[in-house]
C-alpha cells in the first residue's frame, strides 16, 4: 500500500512571492513527516509568461520537477503571496498531459480530494489558507519521472518613485529548459530592466506593446527579473470588457500625488507589539529601522507599549526626546515570543493616546478583535506571510493606513504617520455604474485601481479625492468601447477586489465569497481549484470538469445517474437503525450468562433509587418528572461509589481486583468520590532539566532555552504545557500549548490537539474558538461537528450544541467518509440524547427526528478520541470480572458494549455499561499505527470518562495523552494502560 500523506504546509517554505524577499520555485520533499529540500528532485523546466498593463500584471508559470533518484517521493509547494495578489489558474499533468483545474467549494474539494486519495488515485488541489497563503502538493514523483504544475496569478503593481515595479525571482541554478516572455502594453516609454536573467533579454516595440523574450537550454539565470514601468501622474489607464448584452466590466488605474501633503504633529503614539511565536519570523531589523526613522529628531513624544499574544499586557510608558529610543527598543528587544495570537484580548480602551501602531502579521488564531479602537490603526507588516485583507480593514475602518515594509522604503513608511492620508472618497457619477471597488474610502497616495460594472459606453466617471471627507481633487475618467481588452481578465480583477472587501467578514460573507470564487475561478478561503484524474470521478462527485472533458462527462452522467446520486449521503437512516440497537441493548437484563469466573448474584439492599426503564425523550417543556427520575426502583445498599481515574506510570501492570461478591450499582446512585487523573510524565530528554524545579519563573526560562532546539517539535509544547499545568500554572500552560497553532497554517491535526488540552484545562471559551476553526476547515468530517458541539455544551450553549450534533447526522458526506466513519452515529446519539435529557426545558427538539430521541442513562461511558486521520487506535475496557470489551469482544456478560471499530479515521470509539458492578475498571488503548505522516508528531488521544452519564448527576474526567506505536513505555502486550477507576 502506498503511503498517503495529507498536505501539511508551512509558511517558512515559500517557493514564490512577488516581492524582493521572494524565493525561486523550490520543491520540498517529505521524509518521515518533515519537509526539506532534496538535491535529487530538481526544477527541470521553467517557463514564465508575463503580461503588464498599467498597474496590473498576470503571470503564468509552468514548472516541471524531475526525480532523478530511484525512490518514489512526495513533494509540496507552498507560497505566501503579497498584498493584492490572487491565484486564478492551476493545472497538473495527468498521464503527461496538462489538465486545468476547476473551482469547487473548499470543503467539497477537500472531501473529494481525500476520498479519492483513499482509493490510491491522486488528484490535485490548490487551496488558500489563512491570510494570502496558498498550498498544493505533488504526488507521486516516480523514480526517474517528472511532474508539471502550472499556476496563474494576478497582481497589482506597487509604485516606487513614480514607477511601477514587477519582480519575478529566479535562482542562480542551472535549468534544463528555460523560457521567459514579457509584454508591457500601452506605455510610451520603454520599460526599464533593473534586473534581467540574460543579456539578450531586451524590450522591443511591437504594435501597442513592448515585448521581450528568451528561450535557452541548460541555462543559469544571471539575475532575477525586475521591471520598472514609468507612469504619468493623474493619467488614468482604462480597460473595458463586455459582461453581457447590457453591461461591461471596467478597470481604471491612476497614479495619485496629493496636491499638498498635510503634515500632522506626532505627540503621542500607542504601540501594539505582536509577541506571539510567529512574531519571531518578522523582520525585526526593518521594524527597528522604521521606528528609528519615525522618531528621528522628534522630541517629547509619549509612547505607550503593549505586548499582544494569548493575552494583552501593558509593558510601559516611554518619552522619546531627540530621537532617543533606547529605552523603548530595550523593551521591544526584550519581548518573549511565545504563544498564539489573540486579538480579542486587546482592550477596547487603550491607555495612552495618539494613533495605534500595530506590528503584526494579521494572523489571529486564538481570537479576533471584537471592537476596533476609535483611533487610527496603522498595521505594520514585515513578513511575506500576512492577512492583508484583514489588516486593510483595520486601517481603513479607523482612518489609518497599512504600512507594508516588504514593499516600502523605510523613509516612505515613516512619512505615512507624519502626514494626513490622502484618500479616494468615491465616484461622483454613479447613475450607470454599480459594483464599484473600492466601495469605501481608502488611502490613495500611490496607484489606485478602480473596477466596476457600467450599463453604458461611453461614460465619464469623476474620481474624488481629499485628505479627510472634503473633496479636494477630481479626476475625470472616460470609458469607451475603444478600450476593449478581450484578452485581459478584467472580470477577474473586479472579482478579486470584491473578495478583498468581503474576506475580513468571512463568517457573514461565506456564501458570497464561495459564489465569486467559483464563478471566476479564483482561489479563496472557501474555494479551491481541483484536478481529478478520471472523468468518472467528476461525475460521481458532481463536479463540472474542464471543457475538454465536458462531452464525455455529460455522456457518463446519463449512463451512471444512480452511481452519481450514491456518492453523497448522510447518517440519518443508519442512526435510526442504531437507535433500535441501543434501545434493545438498554432494555436487556444482564448478566446474560454465568461467567467461567466466580460470580455472585447481587443481594437485595436498601435505600438506593435505581431506574430500570427509560422513557422516550419528549419535546422541550413536556418531559414529566417521572420521565426524569424514573418510575421503577429497587432497594439497594448505600454502597460507596467512589470513582477515580489514575494514569499509570511507566511499567505498571495492574491486575484486576479479586471479588468475593459483585454488587450492582445503579446509575441513579449518588457519588461519594471524585474522578481523579494522574498524568504519565514524559520521559523525553527535554523534560530532564525541568525535574525538581519548584520556581516556575525559573522553569519558564528553562523552557525558553530548551525551545531553541525543539521549536518545531509539537510534543515539546504538549509536554511542557502539562508540566506547568501540574504546577497549577494554567494560564502559562495554555500559552505554551497554544504555540501548536502557530507552527502551521490551518493544520487541523495540531488544532485538535490544542482543543483536547483546552477541554482538559477547562479553558472552554478558547476550546470553542479552536473547534470552530476546525469545523470551518473540515466540515467534511462528522468529528468536526461533534467536537464543536461538545465545546458549545461546555460553554452552556445547549441549543446550538444540540443542533450541531443533529447536523453531524444529517450533513451530506462522501461515500468514502461514510464508510470510514460507519458507527459514529452511536456516539452522536448518546450525546444528543444526553443534552435533551439534562437540559430539556432549555432546548427545542421540534426539528429532530423523533425516532432518534430516547433517554439512555448509563453508569459508565468511556469515549476515546484521536486527532489524526488514517489512524487505527482501539479502545479496551476491562471490568471487575476481568472480562475485556473491545472490537474482538463487543459485548460482555455484564452488558458492556463497544461501538464500531474505526480502523482508518479519527474515531471515536465508545464503551457503555448501563449497570456497573462494584470494583476496578481498566481503560487501555491499542495503537496499531497510522498511514499518515505529518509534522504533528505522534497522535494525541483524549479519553472522556463519565460516571452516571445522562443521569443529571454525572462526573466527567478528561485524559489527554500522546502515543506512538512502540514509543510508550507504559505498554504491555501491545496495549497501553491509560486509566483505572473504581465504581
Amino acid at each position: 500500500m502506498k503511503r498517503i500523506c495529507r498536505l501539511i504546509l508551512t509558511p517558512l517554505a515559500s517557493f514564490l512571492a512577488i516581492v524582493t524577499q521572494a524565493q525561486v520555485p523550490v520543491m520540498e520533499i517529505n521524509e518521515n513527516g518533515k519537509y526539506h529540500t532534496d538535491q535529487t528532485v530538481v526544477l527541470q523546466q521553467l517557463s514564465a509568461d508575463v503580461k503588464i498593463i498599467g498597474n496590473i500584471a498576470t503571470t503564468t508559470m509552468q514548472m516541471r520537477f524531475y526525480n532523478r533518484s530511484n525512490r518514489l517521493k512526495e513533494g509540496r509547494l507552498t507560497f505566501p503571496l503579497p498584498e493584492g495578489v490572487s491565484v486564478s489558474g492551476f493545472a497538473l499533468d495527468i498521464n503527461g498531459v496538462p489538465r486545468k483545474a476547476v473551482p469547487v467549494e473548499k470543503e467539497k474539494a477537500t472531501a473529494v480530494f481525500e476520498s479519492i486519495e483513499r482509493r490510491q488515485v491522486d488528484p490535485g488541489i490548490l487551496e488558500k489558507t489563512e491570510g494570502n497563503n496558498f498550498r498544493t502538493r505533488v504526488y507521486p514523483l516516480n523514480p526517474d519521472g517528472a511532474r508539471t504544475i502550472e499556476i496563474t496569478y494576478n497582481q497589482e503593481l506597487r509604485n516606487s518613485n513614480g514607477q511601477l515595479v514587477y519582480y519575478l525571482p529566479l535562482a542562480n541554478k542551472k535549468i534544463t529548459s528555460f523560457s521567459l516572455s514579457v509584454c508591457v502594453y500601452e506605455t510610451v516609454e520603454v520599460p526599464q530592466l533593473i534586473e534581467k536573467p540574460d543579456g539578450s533579454f531586451v524590450f522591443e516595440k511591437k504594435e501597442n506593446a513592448w515585448k521581450a523574450s528568451v528561450s535557452k537550454s541548460d541555462f543559469t539565470p544571471e539575475q532575477s527579473l525586475k521591471i520598472a514601468v514609468p507612469q504619468r501622474v493623474n493619467a488614468p489607464k482604462s480597460l473595458v470588457k463586455r459582461k453581457d448584452a447590457d453591461s461591461w466590466y471596467f478597470l481604471t488605474n491612476v497614479q495619485i500625488t496629493p496636491p499638498a501633503p498635510e503634515v500632522k504633529p506626532l505627540q503621542q503614539l500607542t504601540i501594539l507589539w505582536d509577541q506571539s511565536l510567529s512574531g519571531r519570523k518578522r523582520d525585526h531589523k526593518k521594524e527597528r529601522a522604521f521606528l528609528e526613522k519615525l522618531f528621528a529628531t522628534k522630541s517629547n513624544i509619549q509612547v505607550t507599549l503593549y505586548a499582544v499574544a494569548t493575552s494583552t499586557k501593558k509593558v510601559g510608558d516611554y518619552t522619546i526626546s531627540n530621537g532617543a529610543i533606547e529605552a523603548l527598543m530595550k523593551a521591544v528587544d526584550g519581548m518573549t515570543y511565545d504563544g498564539a495570537t489573540d486579538y480579542s484580548t486587546i482592550p477596547e480602551l487603550l491607555a495612552g493616546g495618539g494613533d495605534v501602531l500595530f506590528f503584526t502579521d494579521g494572523l489571529s488564531n486564538f481570537g479576533e478583535w471584537s471592537k476596533l479602537p476609535s483611533r487610527p490603526v496603522y498595521p505594520v507588516v514585515a513578513t511575506p506571510v500576512a492577512n492583508y485583507s484583514k489588516l486593510h480593514y483595520f486601517s481603513s475602518s479607523t482612518g489609518g493606513q497599512l504600512i507594508n515594509l516588504n514593499e516600502m522604503e523605510i523613509t516612505d513608511a515613516a512619512a505615512k504617520l507624519l502626514r494626513k492620508p490622502y484618500r479616494f472618497l468615491g465616484i461622483k457619477y454613479l447613475y450607470d455604474v454599480n459594483s464599484v471597488n473600492p466601495a469605501t474610502t481608502v488611502v490613495s497616495e500611490e496607484n489606485l485601481m478602480i473596477t466596476g460594472i457600467t450599463r453604458k459606453l461611453p461614460v465619464t466617471l469623476t474620481l474624488q479625492f481629499g485628505h479627510a471627507t472634503t473633496v479636494e481633487q477630481e479626476i475625470p475618467v472616460t470609458l469607451d468601447a475603444q478600450q476593449t481588452a478581450s484578452d485581459w481578465a478584467i472580470e477577474t480583477f473586479w472579482a478579486q477586489q470584491q473578495l478583498a472587501a468581503l474576506e475580513p467578514f468571512y463568517d457573514q460573507n461565506k456564501e458570497a465569497i464561495s459564489r465569486l470564487g467559483k464563478e471566476f475561478g479564483i482561489v479563496t478561503p472557501n474555494t479551491s481549484l481541483i484536478v481529478l484524474e478520471n472523468v468518472a470521478d467528476y461525475v460521481k462527485y458532481k463536479i463540472t470538469p474542464p471543457d475538454e472533458l465536458l462531452q464525455e462527462y455529460k455522456t457518463l452522467v446519463k449512463r451512471r445517474k444512480q452511481q452519481q446520486e450514491e456518492a453523497w449521503g448522510d447518517y440519518l437512516a443508519a442512526a435510526r437503525e442504531r437507535m433500535k440497537e441501543l434501545k434493545e441493548w438498554w432494555h436487556t437484563s444482564y448478566p446474560l450468562k454465568q461467567s467461567t469466573k466466580k460470580f455472585t448474584v447481587p443481594r437485595p439492599v436498601n435505600d438506593r433509587n435505581v431506574m430500570y426503564e427509560a422513557a422516550p425523550v419528549q419535546e422541550a417543556g413536556k418531559l414529566n418528572d417521572q420521565a426524569i427520575s424514573g418510575t421503577a426502583s429497587r432497594n439497594t445498599s448505600t454502597a460507596d461509589v467512589a470513582g477515580f481515574v489514575q494514569r499509570k506510570v511507566a511499567g505498571l501492570n495492574a491486575a484486576a481486583s479479586k471479588m468475593e461478591e459483585t454488587v450492582v450499582v445503579g446509575y441513579g446512585a449518588i457519588s461519594r468520590g471524585k474522578v481523579t487523573a494522574i498524568d504519565v510524565k514524559s520521559d523525553a530528554a527535554y523534560m530532564k532539566p525541568m525535574e525538581g524545579s519548584s520556581n516556575t519563573d525559573a522553569a519558564y526560562k528553562t523552557y525558553l532555552r530548551l525551545r531553541e532546539n525543539y521549536q518545531t517539535t509539537p510534543s515539546f509544547y504538549f509536554d511542557m504545557a502539562n508540566w506547568f499545568y501540574r504546577k497549577k500554572e494554567t494560564e502559562r500552560a495554555i500559552s505554551i500549548v497554544s504555540n501548536l497553532v502557530e507552527l502551521e497554517l490551518e493544520d487541523a491535526v495540531l488544532y485538535k490537539t490544542v482543543a483536547y488540552i483546552l477541554k482538559k484545562y477547562e479553558a472552554y471559551g478558547k476550546e470553542l474558538v479552536i473547534t470552530k476553526k476546525v469545523l470551518d476547515w473540515r466540515p467534511m468530517d462528522p468529528q468536526s461537528y461533534r467536537d464543536y458541539a461538545l465545546a458549545l455544551e461546555d460553554n452552556g450553549k445547549y441549543q446550538q450544541a444540540l443542533d450541531t450534533l443533529y447536523t453531524a447526522l444529517t450533513q451530506s458526506y462522501t461515500e468514502e467518509t461514510r464508510t470510514r466513519d460507519e458507527g459514529i452515529e452511536e456516539v452522536l446519539l448518546m450525546e444528543l440524547n444526553n443534552i435533551v435529557s439534562r437540559y430539556n426545558a432549555r432546548v427545542n427538539t421540534s426539528k429532530i427526528d423523533k425516532a432518534l430521541l430516547y433517554r439512555l442513562p448509563v453508569d459508565i461511558r468511556v469515549v476515546l478520541n484521536w486527532n489524526m486521520d488514517h489512524t487505527d487506535i482501539d479502545l479496551h475496557v476491562t471490568d471487575p470480572k476481568n472480562e475485556e470489551c473491545y472490537y474482538g469482544s463487543r459485548e460482555t456478560s455484564l452488558g458492556g458494549r463497544i461501538s464500531n471499530d474505526f480502523t482508518d479515521g479519527f474515531g471515536p470509539e465508545q464503551f457503555l455499561l448501563k449497570k456497573a458492578v462494584k470494583g476496578k475498571y481498566q481503560i487501555k488503548t491499542n495503537f496499531f499505527g497510522e498511514r499518515q505522516v505529518t509534522v504533528a508528531g505522534p497522535p494525541t488521544l483524549m479519553a472522556e470518562v463519565f460516571l452516571r452519564y445522562a443521569s443529571g448527576n454525572e462526573e466527567r474526567k478528561i485524559i489527554v495523552f500522546q502515543d506512538a506505536k512502540g514509543s510508550n513505555a507504559n505498554r504491555s502486550d501491545g496495549q497501553t494502560l491509560i486509566a483505572e477507576f473504581e465504581f
